[in-house]
């Protein structure tokens, strides 16, 4: 995707990004203190059904396979991660999606937490990461006010790398493009929904069942609009 100059608003060239489609206002870049940037902080919600081959079993006259089923969500990914980070996590933990938009990379994945009343986050990425593959938009984009509306046919991966979890699920979705706001002003388009995926790799079934072979099917939920100025 390639945006320009139009009409005195001030709009940075990006290709294959994510959720957050830059388009951004030149005064919200100025009103930043040096070190912090604009992020789009999105929530995460996983909802995952894996299948994995359990022992055959036969009696006089037929053999039989049988398909085990688990089910994981984020907590459970939450849980996973806890050992590779060193932190047990408390059950308000949630899972984000935080994307600078002020730079062509992918976003990083977090676990943000409270801890004696204050906020914290931490950042997961080269554990669990989400990696966009392509993102192709129809939409409406008013320039002055900037104001987006339409649809965007998004692909996008999930990797995770720890001990008990090793997969990658691909996924596509048919999101919402909306328009995100920084201090109530509006400042970049926004990819926000539901994605189908699916995938395979190795999952810890059950504390008895080990680590199997999984084919992996579910979605990925991304909400959220509101961009915040974040220290870099």
């Amino acid at each position: 995707m390639r945006l320009s100059k139009s009409n005195g608003t001030n709009v940075r060239t990006i290709s294959k990004f994510i959720f957050a489609v830059v388009l951004i206002a030149a005064a919200a870049l100025e009103s930043n203190a040096q070190n912090t940037v604009i992020k789009l902080v999105q929530d995460l919600s996983f909802k995952f059904t894996g299948y994995y081959q359990m022992s055959p079993t036969e009696n006089a006259t037929t053999f039989f396979r049988h398909a085990g089923k688990v089910s994981f969500t984020n907590k459970d990914i939450i849980n996973l991660l806890e050992p590779e980070v060193g932190i047990i996590f408390s059950s308000d933990a949630k899972l984000k999606l935080i994307t600078n938009i002020e730079t062509n990379t992918q976003p990083k994945v977090i676990v943000r937490d409270r801890f004696q009343g204050e906020q914290f986050d931490t950042d997961v990425t080269q554990y669990f990461a989400a990696e966009v593959l392509e993102s192709v938009e129809d939409t409406k984009i008013n320039k002055n006010p900037l104001k987006a509306s339409g649809t965007s046919y998004d692909v996008i991966a999930f990797v995770m790398r720890v001990p008990k979890a090793s997969f990658r699920v691909l996924g596509f979705g048919a999101v919402q493009v909306k328009t995100g706001k920084h201090e109530g002003e509006p400042t970049a388009v926004v990819h926000t929904g539901t994605v189908n995926v699916s995938g395979n790799g190795d999952y810890q079934v059950s504390i008895l069942g080990g680590i199997l072979p999984v084919a992996l099917t579910g979605t990925v939920k991304i909400t959220g609009t509101d961009l915040k100025s974040m220290a870099e």
